[in-house]
């Protein structure tokens, strides 16, 4: 699908992957949807796309409340009277063990990471079926390939993802609308700034090769432009979730290395949680160096 003068809504735009894949579809001429819970940096945003060519409309939603969903569909309908894209990004992340997790932090998960996809498909499907055209764009991750030690219910989310995207697709085959799903690694952003920790688990060694957002925004354009069905942004992350199913046992063992060393997640007691509606404001050390995020 040629992206120019195409109307793309993009959950998550306030900040990360969400926010360049916002700036790349400008680039590319598109009329770009901001949607997230945050009106201050949506506006921002748009003041700074403002000189790329296309359109902007801000439309602070969150895509857990299904009402609110359907009202950015109906509001992008109304302004540009056609939805071509929908890119499913918006997500939180959670540190905690699976036996022993706080059932609300994973229902929350659940909530925004698997719901609000689920809700933005249904609102946007009836409309692009209507058209006879369309794309939706699931962000999963290479943790819905692949579980990771404290990022299980993270990972089941993203799974979950996945087959979505695998059934819809089928369900869709002859109505002109597309389905990829974007599996992106380790990704300099700002992601730690709403994730919920309730394990003290170490960040990832600095070495390990990462990307910037950017790169997993151009990724996304990619699987709309040339109806990729699922897509990887390095060839890393594509060999290390193809490696999985050879030796499971070993992989197991070696994420476990990797991703705790010599820890085996210690309750966090000294090392609250973030509160979700008012996320933590990076510090300057972040500002300059985003953390690595397992997206």
């Amino acid at each position: 699908m040629r992206v120019d003068g195409r109307t793309v809504i993009v959950t998550g735009a306030s900040s990360g992957i969400g926010r360049e894949t916002a700036r790349e579809f400008a680039r590319r001429r598109a009329h770009v949807v901001l949607a997230s819970r945050s009106r201050d940096k949506l506006e921002a945003l748009a003041t700074e796309l403002a000189d790329l060519p296309g359109r902007r409309l801000v439309v602070p939603t969150d895509v857990t409340d299904r009402l609110a969903v359907e009202a950015l569909v109906r509001r992008t309908m109304e302004e540009f009277d056609r939805l071509d894209v929908m890119v499913n990004n918006a997500g939180v992340g959670l540190f905690a063990p699976i036996a022993g997790g706080s059932l609300d932090n994973m229902r929350h998960l659940f909530d925004v990471n698997f719901w609000g996809a689920i809700h933005c498909i249904q609102a946007a499907v009836p409309y692009m079926r209507r058209q006879g055209r369309g794309h939706i764009v699931n962000v999963s991750s290479v943790a819905g390939k692949v579980a990771v030690p404290y990022l299980g219910a993270y990972s089941a989310t993203k799974f979950a993802l996945t087959a979505v995207s695998d059934a819809l697709r089928s369900e869709l085959a002859g109505t002109g609308i597309h389905v990829s799903t974007v599996y992106p690694g380790l990704t300099h952003t700002s992601f730690q700034e709403n994730i919920l920790r309730e394990v003290a688990v170490p960040d990832p060694p600095r070495y390990l090769r990462s990307v910037a957002p950017s790169a997993v925004a151009r990724r996304i354009v990619q699987a709309v432009r040339w109806n990729l069905r699922d897509t990887y942004v390095t060839a890393g992350d594509f060999a290390a979730v193809a490696a999985y199913p050879l030796a499971p046992a070993l992989a197991d063992w070696g994420l476990r290395l990797f991703w705790l060393g010599s820890r085996t997640g210690a309750p966090a007691e000294d090392m609250p949680a973030v509160d979700i509606e008012e996320p933590a404001e990076p510090s300057a050390a972040d500002a300059t160096e985003p953390p690595l995020e397992l997206q």
